[in-house]
């Protein structure tokens, strides 16, 4: 028997979810009359192997299908065209003749091609405390302070910068002066800003990042030059030897000691001394950018004291080290705030370079700031969001363990908004499915794809996003595997793209071990 869908002709392009999309051409073809009603599909399988893509793809364009009632499932008989599908269709393209109602069922479209599953490591704003924030909003705005209005405070709110030295040395055990607090516009508007600070103090300096890293961060400082890479082990950022041939006059390392991203690593105690000692040295040349990554959420023990804190304890070393932190991941992306903590030796220079830049920061946010920290509301938002971060933590961790233990081993992390699974050895012992293909690229000296890398391929044809650890190294990556954000990301969620990670392996590797899916 001919399947009536033979008589479509699939193009599947990377605009879309590849699942979306035959969906689409699916109904299309009922609309346009290639496919009637009772006509049989073909299998998914079959459907998967014509169209070069997995089964699950195939398999869920299906259900979505079957769900809407525009296909039917018979058991033993297959998938056919569902009786009442023709006239609702019909109906559909009827309505969408006007302009306005195509412009709409357009942009309806674009949404839902835009509509990609995927963990996310963010803040969840659906437990955000929205009343104790517009409360904060007007009782900041009912009488404005005049040099807001006017853009006065050019390196912050002074109510805010007592507020965040209050709140570092409670939380984080650092000790500072409200002087040394300047407002950003985040993260990557720091590192800008100490470049600029570092043009009048360390004018020949090179920047040096850890290796893996977040890559924004190469892409801010490599502007100005070259940027050095620091791997990584299990103490956590290396220090490179003093007889380094690519060392400058002066170097600048970005280093995550709290909890590195994307490994997770906290930095030893004997590491730590190491970098204070390199510090301390008057003949040094290193200075320290400490970026207080994921700190704010400590779910066992207690979080490291900052670098910062430490080097304050030295009489060198105190004025070589600068820190800096992010309102934005901890309260809501839109904020786009963070601030910096200068040595007090620097403090003036960075208020120079401020004036000159310009501040990004927005100014008027910061008094709704200020005050729902001052009013503790700040502090106990963050206490509720550790508690409800470390169940969804604990929720993923049972998935994995239920789903993935063949294909992945991962630790359970202490801290932090995401997980860690890295490919088993299963991966590089036993590999089959596209093995032979990479086998015959490595004998034509093409680079073989990575298998964290081909798993994310696949799951982006169902419109399930991955995040691989091989894609934040900057040189050859050493380790593969993904990063799962929980933080914001729904249990539900979580569920189906586990569930659809567990799959694509099951595919591409298949072990003996039951899976309890």
């Amino acid at each position: 028997m001919k399947h009536a869908v033979a008589s479509l002709r699939f193009s599947l392009s990377e605009d879309a979810p590849y699942y979306q999309q035959l969906i689409e051409q699916i109904q299309h073809g009922i609309a346009s009359g290639q496919l009637s009603v009772n006509d049989k599909l073909p299998s998914s399988r079959t459907l998967a192997l014509s169209l070069g893509v997995s089964r699950s793809t195939t398999s869920r364009a299906y259900e979505q299908l079957i769900a809407e009632g525009i296909l039917v499932s018979e058991q033993k008989r297959g998938v056919f065209v569902a009786a009442t599908t023709i006239s609702s269709i019909a109906e559909q393209s009827v309505r969408a003749t006007s302009p306005i109602e195509v412009e709409k069922m357009a942009n309806e479209e674009k949404t839902v091609e835009q509509a990609w599953l995927a963990f996310d490591s963010g803040a969840d704003v659906s437990v955000f405390p929205c009343k104790e924030w517009a409360a904060s909003m007007r009782r900041s705005w009912l009488k404005p302070d005049w040099r807001v209005l006017n853009g006065d405070y050019e390196s912050g709110l002074p109510a805010l910068k007592e507020a965040i030295r209050d709140y570092l040395y409670q939380v984080r055990g650092l000790l500072c002066d409200g002087e040394q607090v300047f407002l950003t516009a985040g993260n990557r508007d720091a590192l800008l800003q100490l470049q600029h600070v570092f043009v009048s103090v360390a004018k020949k300096a090179k920047w040096w990042v850890e290796d893996p890293t977040y890559l924004p961060i190469i892409e801010t400082l490599s502007q100005q030059g070259n940027v050095g890479l620091l791997p990584m082990d299990d103490d956590g950022a290396c220090l490179q030897t003093a007889d380094n041939s690519s060392f400058s006059p002066d170097n600048i390392a970005v280093l995550t000691p709290g909890r590195q991203y994307p490994l997770g690593i906290t930095m030893s105690s004997p590491r730590r001394q190491e970098w204070i000692q390199r510090l301390q040295d008057p003949s040094s040349s290193w200075w320290l950018v400490e970026d207080d990554y994921d700190n704010e959420f400590v779910y066992q023990g207690r979080s490291n004291v900052p670098l910062m804190q430490t080097a304050s304890l030295h009489e060198v070393a105190k004025d070589r080290l600068f820190f800096i932190g992010s309102f934005s991941k901890v309260l809501f992306r839109g904020l786009r705030l963070g601030f910096i903590i200068a040595p007090l030796k620097h403090a003036k220079q960075l208020a120079r370079s401020q004036k000159l830049l310009g501040s990004s920061v927005s100014l008027p946010i910061q008094p709704a700031v200020a005050d729902f920290m001052i009013q503790g509301n700040f502090g106990r938002h963050m206490n509720r969001m550790r508690r409800y971060y470390r169940l969804k933590r604990d929720a993923l961790l049972a998935l994995l363990e239920a789903c993935l233990v063949p294909w992945f081993v991962w630790q359970r992390p202490s801290g932090g908004m995401h997980v860690l699974i890295e490919l088993a050895p299963c991966w590089f012992d036993e590999l089959r499915g596209p093995v032979e293909t990479m086998e015959a690229d490595k004998s034509k000296g093409l680079k073989p794809p990575l298998w964290d890398e081909v798993i994310a391929a696949r799951m982006k044809e169902q419109g399930l996003l991955l995040s691989t650890l091989s894609s934040h190294f900057v040189k050859k990556p050493s380790r593969q595997g993904f990063i799962l954000g929980f933080s914001s990301t729904p249990e539900d969620v979580m569920r189906v793209l586990v569930q659809a990670l567990a799959e694509v392996c099951r595919e591409l590797c298949p072990r003996d071990r039951h899976i309890r899916v």
